[in-house]
This record gives structure tokens, C-alpha cells and sequence, in this order.
């Protein structure tokens, strides 16, 4: 048998800018302002040790009060990206594939067929424990890193999830 390797036409390729995308639970948004505010705390607080020094003249000790707010202020920003962010991910199933659709200014779509995965696992963090959720990743062969990761599923739907393309993936090849 002759090997042939025919001509596709590009413009007939389904687009991954066109998939249907299942969103994100909203527990995954609370998940995110939990980890953001608990960052801010951690990062906020000894930008107060400044005020608790009794030798700083007062005059210093308002200026330094600028440190907490700047902090602060660049912490409220990062938050607000991160849920506007959380409103663009989703992931999608499709016959031969999944994708998984991420980002806010770069935006960023991953498919990975079924034939490649190797394996995939459900992990599940502390504050994930705690809303339910759980992250699902997809493996490869050829390398010990996460080829597909999708966080904020709840943790249910992520073993449904990693069943489902690990069936898939052993019925393609």
C-alpha cells in the first residue's frame, strides 16, 4: 500500500474559537477571591509594622501609610482581573478531544485528543476541599509534565470528566 498524504482544506477545519464551552462552577469564583484575599492578608500586613514604630516622627508615619494603600489598591486590582479572568474559562468535549479555553488579556485554547492521553488525575487542595472542587490533569506520553489542567471543576464532575476521556483515549488507539 502506496503512503498518500492528502491536501486538507483549511477553511473546512472546525474552529476552536466556535466551541461551546461549559463554564466554570461558580464555587470556582469563590475559590478564587478566597485565595486572592488571603494573599492580599498575608502580603498587607507587615506594611503596617511601620505604624507600630512609636520612634517615626508623625509627619513619616502618614506618608507611610501610602505602603498599605498602594498594597491594597494593586491587591483590589488583581482581584478584579482575576474574577473578570474566571469569566472566560471553560472547557469542552468533543468526539475525538478536549479543549479548555483560559485567559483574559492572552487567551489561550488547549485541545488535547483523546489518543494521547496517557493518564490523568483528580487533585484536590485544602481551600479546593472546602468549596467542593477539585483539578483535573491530563498526561501525556513522552514527559512527566501536565499536558492539560483544568481547575475549579467540582470534584464529581472531575472524576465524571477524567472516566470519561480515559475511556475515550483507550477506545482510540
Amino acid at each position: 500500500m502506496a503512503f498518500t498524504n492528502q491536501q486538507v482544506d483549511a477553511d473546512a477545519l472546525p474552529r476552536a474559537a466556535e466551541l461551546q464551552l461549559h463554564r466554570l462552577p461558580p464555587e470556582h469564583r469563590r475559590e478564587i477571591l478566597a485565595q486572592s484575599l488571603m494573599v492580599l492578608a498575608i502580603v498587607l500586613i507587615p506594611t503596617f509594622i511601620p505604624q507600630l514604630i512609636t520612634k517615626i516622627p508623625g509627619s513619616v508615619r502618614a506618608v507611610l501609610w501610602l505602603i498599605p494603600i498602594t498594597v491594597a489598591g494593586f491587591g483590589a486590582l488583581f482581584t478584579a482581573l482575576a474574577m473578570i479572568r474566571f469569566r472566560y474559562k471553560g472547557y469542552a468535549m468533543r468526539e475525538h478531544d478536549i479543549a479548555f479555553r483560559t485567559g483574559l488579556f492572552w487567551r489561550k485554547t488547549t485541545l488535547l485528543p483523546f489518543d494521547r492521553v496517557q493518564h490523568a488525575e483528580v487533585t484536590q487542595g485544602p481551600l479546593q476541599r472546602r468549596f467542593g472542587l477539585s483539578t483535573l490533569k491530563f498526561f501525556t506520553a513522552g514527559g512527566s509534565s501536565v499536558d492539560l489542567k483544568i481547575e475549579g471543576l467540582l470534584s464529581d464532575q472531575a472524576e465524571s470528566l477524567r472516566e470519561s476521556v480515559l475511556a475515550r483515549s483507550v477506545h482510540a488507539r
